[in-house]
């Protein structure tokens, strides 16, 4: 078995990280056997450790004469079979609109996974692409993907177990009081030093943009199966074009204009090395928000409605929110970040992002073939 450190995407990651732990999982030579022998994908020649996305579902790249495969072991507690059946009946049919999926390996019995030891396995075509570029035509192309990924999906019927978006009760800002004590758990109080302020902040921030969510009737806004993830680190390019979406785990039912937000924090995240969070830029790119939103708008069969576009800076500030607190109320850190360094970031962006959320609304107006400002 090979070990090949190319592999590690060491990229700072704000997806759905609620599940991500410091010890990453690993599928056992003897569960690799068993579960590789239900596939028809000829002699295996070469097993590699694969350690992107979240390190509680396991995966392995697999080499053979055939092709190659990613085998993936299901997170816990993303792995409900229910969960996972109707994740496989989103990408086949995604697959029959031609909407880039890797596509799943069928077993020698035709089923699309493999239960063992209690846990479920899926098996995927490995494609080789390009991440995300930082660029505008990049965020544009993943608008575009997005819009289609929702109007294909916009009337499918199945629906997959009740899950929440990160659009949360406002009981939430009570949560967000616990924070104190799960640092303290872990630092020192030099470092807690004017924690207060800055958890209060964030709250007075997380119930001014609950408000807002709230305020336009957000339960009656157009709803479609969300990916929940739309993430850089879950797209691969090639020559500027998408060629594979990947990581269906968190698939729900929401209102879309959730995944459009999520989209635009997430490709607008301006980062750097994960070790030095205190040094990140305090701004997003807003160029990308804009290139994202209007690509969406001007792709989809159903054009976003001023409802939606009145939130979207809102809903960005709720996912920040959301996807910062829940790993550190459960742990203390951010993955292997000093939490109460992460949660001083989060402040200096929504500081910056603030008194700009009303220009982010204007420029994702539709397009009129000018190039507009985000200063």
């Amino acid at each position: 078995m090979t070990n090949e450190a190319d592999n590690i995407d060491r990229t700072p990651r704000l997806g759905p990280l609620v599940d991500d732990e410091t010890i990453a999982e690993e599928i056992e030579g003897q569960d690799l056997v068993i579960v590789l022998s239900r596939f028809d994908i000829g002699a295996i020649e070469k097993i590699m450790d694969y350690r992107k996305g979240s390190r509680r579902a396991a995966k392995m790249i697999v080499v053979t004469a055939k092709g190659h495969f990613l085998l993936k072991r299901r997170a816990c507690g993303r792995d409900g079979r229910a969960q996972v059946d109707f994740a496989h009946a989103v990408q086949r049919r995604l697959a029959e609109h031609r909407f880039p999926v890797a596509g799943l390996i069928e077993t020698i019995d035709g089923e699309t996974l493999v239960e063992h030891g209690g846990r479920i396995y899926e098996l995927f075509k490995f494609i080789q692409g390009k991440r995300f570029d930082k660029s505008n035509p990049a965020a544009a192309e993943s608008g575009r993907v997005l819009a289609h990924f929702h109007d294909i999906l916009r009337e499918f019927q199945n629906e997959p177990e009740a899950n929440h978006s990160f659009h949360l009760r406002r009981s939430f800002v009570q949560k967000m009081e616990r924070v104190i004590e799960s640092l303290s758990k872990q630092e020192t109080p030099e470092y807690l030093e004017g924690m207060h302020k800055t958890v209060s902040f964030l709250q007075s921030q997380y119930e001014s943009a609950h408000q807002k969510v709230s305020s336009v009737d957000f339960s009656s806004l157009p709803t479609s199966i969300v990916h929940s993830d739309w993430h850089p680190g879950n797209m691969l390019y090639k020559d500027g074009d998408i060629i594979a979406v990947i990581d269906f785990d968190s698939l729900r039912v929401s209102p879309r204009i959730t995944d459009i937000a999520n989209g635009a924090l997430q490709f607008s995240m301006r980062m750097g090395d994960a070790e030095q969070v205190d040094d990140w830029p305090d701004s997003f790119r807003g160029h990308t928000i804009q290139s994202l939103v209007q690509s969406y708008d001007q792709f989809t069969k159903l054009p976003l409605m001023a409802s939606e576009r009145s939130i979207l800076p809102s809903l960005m500030v709720e996912a920040l929110i959301v996807e910062s607190f829940l790993p550190i109320l459960k742990t203390g850190t951010f993955g292997r970040i000093r939490g109460s360094s992460f949660l001083r970031m989060v402040e200096r962006k929504l500081r910056w992002l603030e008194p700009r959320a009303q220009r982010v609304i204007d420029v994702i107006q539709p397009s009129m073939g000018d190039e507009d400002s985000f200063a």
